[in-house]
């Protein structure tokens, strides 16, 4: 939950500064009665609110939480004016807006800058209001010349916007919202969250409902649980979430999970849009300044060593304290492909809450295993369930990883390559092999005359033979052909991609006069889901292939923690505050 610096406890409030008063509020609906095929002359009822008591306080968000059908949009539409109450009293202080359902009253013929005027007058603004208003509506809205389109022609994401847009700038002193937050995309959602903090600040008294109790923690000072009808609670956010996720147990409203293995078998490996990179969204309570990429020697280079550690630091300033915050950063390639991303909660660390003022963290790399290449880094700041950010920074720094990269390879493993001819320590690619020559063989197997392979293993560190491995743990590759070879020119090329043809990483060994060749990974840092091996035997004066078997060779990697992306990095955090 996130509190403002001047927030009152309740017990400190006065008489004076409560903007509702509810007392023994009830509703009933009265419907005829059905009998049969006929209609009776009897009413029949239904008491949708019952003994309804409660204070809200100037300055205040309220959060309005239940199962649906529990009572919620009834004691909302009460609050704003809508509906009366059957029995009880309530008692209001100042102008009340009420946001239902985003855009009522739109009419399509018309454009969204006429529709601005019609919904606003429907919401009781005075037309001078709205001619005083419309430049902050339109640039809240971001609709830009869609403004003056008929409203016919806007997406429901663009209605959205353009119906929170009104509202939040009309004056009011008391704003109901139902479902807060169901405004379209993560930009504008941010965006969205904001104002609603904005408003709170600036004195003016919210109530809500949303079914995200993560928002609800975040937004809300203070809950009012309804079941049926009746209010189960009032008071403190968390205790009231936490007494709503006991009825949902008690009641049986959600279906346990399977038993869990405690290992992870699939991780994100893709940026969800890389269109997004550049932007900075985020609800602002906090707010990333500056991003620092440093390396061993405490310099802040143009770029990277692959293999050298790498010290990523992010600097902050938090507007408001901050409840149970977690820190992330990820690594991607240029073309979207997610390289690793770490986060403080993932590794297990608990950060109860952040101050108001300037601080910092940092991530450090022991080796970062990335072939050379233009990266980019995402930064954030989240709430402890990763609804909205406080702060997100995506796709938003350059990383150079310095180095040559002729093969297009994601990754710099360390690996030992050998045969009885030859044994190299992390003999890599190089350039010697042109993998770009399989792009369009996936899957395919070619042998060639004279060249054929009698077995291919993948072993555990106890030599057996697998298809799962632990992320971090040994693996082995073994690779026997038919005979040796005789041909100094020719050489063995061992290839690991991921499933989906993400070329990982690369190695090669002349092939001298053996013909069994084996690669060694003492760490094998692959993070979880599906691998191919592929092989191939290349003849360096023809360059190609004489045979390749591409991505015909699966393994899987799994793991005990949920870290994204394609490769673990060794890493450690550390944060303060100024």
């Amino acid at each position: 939950m996130t509190t403002s610096p001047t927030k009152l406890l309740k017990n400190n409030y006065k008489l004076a500064d409560r903007a509702i008063e509810m007392r023994s509020v009830d509703k009933v609906y009265q419907f005829l009665k059905i009998t049969g095929r006929h209609i009776g002359a009897d009413f029949d009822s239904l008491r949708a609110l019952k003994n309804i008591s409660f204070n809200i306080y100037k300055g205040e968000i309220l959060g309005i939480i239940g199962r649906n059908g529990a009572g919620k949009t009834t004691l909302l539409n009460i609050i704003a004016g809508v509906l009366s109450p059957t029995r009880g009293e309530i008692k209001v202080t100042g102008k009340v807006l009420g946001l239902f359902n985003l855009g009522i009253g739109f009419q399509d013929q018309l454009t969204g800058r006429e529709n601005i005027f019609l919904n606003g007058a429907l919401m009781g603004a005075a037309k001078k209001e709205l001619e005083d208003k419309l430049g902050c509506i339109i640039e809240f809205s971001e609709l830009g010349n869609f403004i003056d389109m008929p409203l016919g022609t806007y997406s429901q994401g663009m209605r959205l916007r353009l119906g929170f847009s009104i509202i939040v700038n009309l004056d009011f002193d008391i704003l109901a919202i139902d479902e807060v937050l169901a405004v379209g995309d993560a930009l504008f959602q941010s965006k969205c969250f904001e104002r609603l903090m904005d408003l709170r600040r600036s004195g003016k008294t919210l109530v809500v409902t949303n079914q995200g109790m993560d928002l609800v923690e975040r937004l809300c000072d203070n809950v009012v649980l309804l079941d049926h009808g009746r209010m189960l609670f009032y008071g403190n956010t968390t205790e009231g979430v936490n007494k709503y996720h006991a009825l949902l147990k008690t009641e049986k409203f959600f279906v346990g999970l399977k038993q869990e293995t405690g290992l992870v078998e699939n991780t994100k490996k893709w940026a969800e849009d890389t269109s997004n990179w550049g932007n900075e969204l985020g609800t602002k309570e906090a707010a990333i300044k500056k991003v620092e990429l440093i390396n061993k020697s405490g310099l802040r280079p143009y770029g990277i060593r692959s293999g050298k550690p790498l010290r990523i630091k992010v600097y902050f300033e938090a507007k408001n304290p901050i409840k149970e915050p977690h820190f992330g950063i990820a690594i991607f390639r240029q073309d979207g492909v997610y390289c690793y991303g770490p986060n403080t909660k993932f590794d297990g660390h608990d950060i109860p809450e952040i101050s108001p003022g300037k601080g910092y963290f940092e991530l450090f790399l022991s080796k970062l295993l990335l072939a050379p290449g233009e990266y980019r880094v995402s930064v954030a700041i989240w709430d402890k369930n990763e609804t909205l950010p406080f702060s997100y920074r995506e796709g938003y720094y350059k990383l150079i990883v310095k180095g040559n990269n002729k093969t297009g390879q994601l990754l710099n493993l360390p690996c030992i390559f050998h045969s009885k001819a030859y044994f190299n320590l992390r003999r890599k690619n190089n350039g010697i092999v042109d993998p770009s020559m399989l792009d369009d063989k996936w899957g395919l197997k070619i042998d060639a005359d004279g060249i054929r392979v009698d077995s291919v293993k993948i072993l555990d560190h106890d030599d057996k033979e697998q298809e799962t491995f632990i992320t971090g743990g040994q693996a082995k590759l073994i690779v026997s052909f038919d005979k040796p070879f005789n041909d100094a020119k020719r050489y063995v090329w061992l290839g690991i991609y991921r499933d989906d043809g993400v070329y990982c990483q690369g190695i090669s060994q002349r092939a001298g006069r053996s013909k069994d060749f084996k690669a060694a990974f003492l760490e094998l840092p692959l993070l979880p889901g599906g691998y191919k091996i592929s092989i191939g035997v290349w003849d360096g004066s023809m360059r190609r292939f004489l045979m390749y078997h591409h991505g015909i060779y699966p393994f899987r990697m799994v793991f005990n923690r949920k870290d994204h992306g394609t490769v673990y990095l060794q890493h450690k955090w550390r944060w303060t505050e100024k």
